[in-house]
């Protein structure tokens, strides 16, 4: 009976302990609701932020199509987007198809007889780089992998003899291959590629690059839609007809293009919003994320506006070219107007209060002034809430930049003791915020 009674005075008392501990914890919480009132912070990071504008945009280049008449197979004696001079061959002309791949392999082992030759010397020769192969190794990889994610399946064989060269020096310098052993192969290389030509017809023409340029496989029938000399007269409605068309009429002929000179054009169309951006600015970067992994520099040399439509057709003058770039036409472009660094606030963060603020006037009398609707946010210093005030340059992408050096004009207009610092806490979601809150 005692024990029945002991037991169920021991359930009571844990029952009651069981109540009390989340009664305690219950207003603990309620406790830290009240004191923190469920604020979200963010840490006030230095950072830059770019002020872009996604557009379309159409390239304009000089250049020169190729539509040689020939008969036979042709066989490009140049890769896709490679320099070439002006009379350089681009392409063989030969009677039969077995013929082209012939002469494809003998070039191949040319090749690879010229690189091996290197590596068929002694290696005093070489081993001076040794330091900066494994570099090499790297960035030929590098190439490699690029050309491949780009889909330029024509430039890797480039890139990959390049790669294939440089680990071979690498076994050469480490000890695992000779020099000798290179000789050697480079003597069966040579009997290879002789027993190959000997047993094949010859080229019967070549078709010569009539420009130095970037040669471009293909062409689009858009080369000669606008002339370089009216680029910058180019209208918002013509610029729309352009931006419709995919493709022009290509001859059955043609081999290719190249483009001539290294300064091109790309034309944008944008709408009153958009150019307000454009005040003041004269040079900017372009993306074309689509085509290029390039940041390509350009200068603003053309705007005309149609009153009609508020449209205007902008023109940037670009002076980097590469093999890519040389096959763009009809593309997404990103227009870089500007960038801008600071502390980068969440947009969230801003408020704007009247603050009283004292100054001291001409008899060294105190005085008390309010300046209204100041811009600042909320940091957390020491358990307390602190409003600062801030100076932004651009509010971008939902972020406010804000300056940490403020100019002498900033300096006399700050009411606030300081305004905000890197790595502050700054808050960004909150009720009841006020100057001096305790925090926890």
């Amino acid at each position: 009976m005692n024990n029945r009674k002991l037991y169920a005075a021991a359930m009571i008392i844990m029952s009651l302990l069981v109540i009390v501990s989340v009664a305690f914890s219950a207003v603990n919480r309620r406790a830290d609701s009240f004191t923190n009132n469920n604020l979200i912070t963010e840490e006030a990071l230095y950072g830059e932020v770019v002020d872009s504008i996604q557009t379309q945009g159409f390239a304009i280049r000089m250049e020169s199509v190729i539509n040689p008449n020939y008969t036979g197979v042709l066989n490009y004696r140049v890769a896709n987007g490679s320099r070439v001079s002006s009379g350089g061959v681009i392409a063989d002309i030969f009677m039969s198809e077995s013929d082209a791949a012939a002469q494809n392999m003998a070039d191949r082992m040319e090749r690879e007889i010229q690189s091996l030759s290197a590596l068929s010397r002694p290696m005093d020769a070489y081993v001076s780089a040794s330091t900066a192969l494994g570099e090499q190794i790297y960035d030929d990889l590098s190439d490699v992998m690029l050309d491949i994610q780009q889909g330029d399946f024509s430039g890797v064989t480039q890139t990959k003899e390049a790669l294939l060269l440089s680990l071979s020096r690498k076994q050469v310098l480490s000890g695992q291959e000779s020099a000798e052993d290179y000789a050697q192969r480079v003597s069966e290389l040579k009997r290879e590629k002789d027993s190959i030509t000997n047993g094949t017809g010859q080229s019967m023409n070549s078709i010569k690059a009539p420009k130095a340029g970037y040669f471009i496989t293909y062409a689009d029938g858009l080369e000669r839609t606008v002339s370089i000399d009216e680029v910058e007269n180019l209208t918002p409605k013509k610029l729309e007809q352009l931006l419709s068309e995919e493709k022009g009429t290509v001859s059955q002929q043609c081999i290719g293009k190249i483009c001539e000179d290294f300064k091109w054009y790309m034309a944008c169309l944008f709408d009153d919003d958009a150019m307000i951006k454009f005040e003041g600015v004269e040079e900017v970067t372009l993306d074309i994320p689509f085509a290029s992994t390039a940041t390509i520099p350009a200068k603003v040399v053309a705007r005309n506006r149609d009153a009609d439509s508020g449209k205007t057709v902008v023109v940037f003058e670009c002076t980097y070219m590469d093999s890519d770039l040389a096959t763009v036409r009809n593309e997404n472009v990103q227009v870089n107007v500007k960038t801008y660094s600071g502390v980068l606030v969440n947009e969230k963060a801003l408020r704007f209060l009247d603050i009283e603020y004292q100054e001291t006037d001409e008899k060294d009398n105190t005085v008390t002034k309010v300046k209204e609707n100041v811009k600042g946010v909320y940091v957390v210093y020491g358990g307390q809430l602190e409003f600062v005030q801030v100076f932004t340059e651009k509010d971008v992408n939902g972020y406010a930049v804000c300056k940490l050096e403020l100019s002498e004009d900033e300096q006399k207009n700050l009411v606030t003791d300081h305004t905000i610092r890197l790595y502050d806490k700054v808050v960004v979601g909150g009720v009841d915020l006020y100057d001096g809150k305790v925090v926890r």
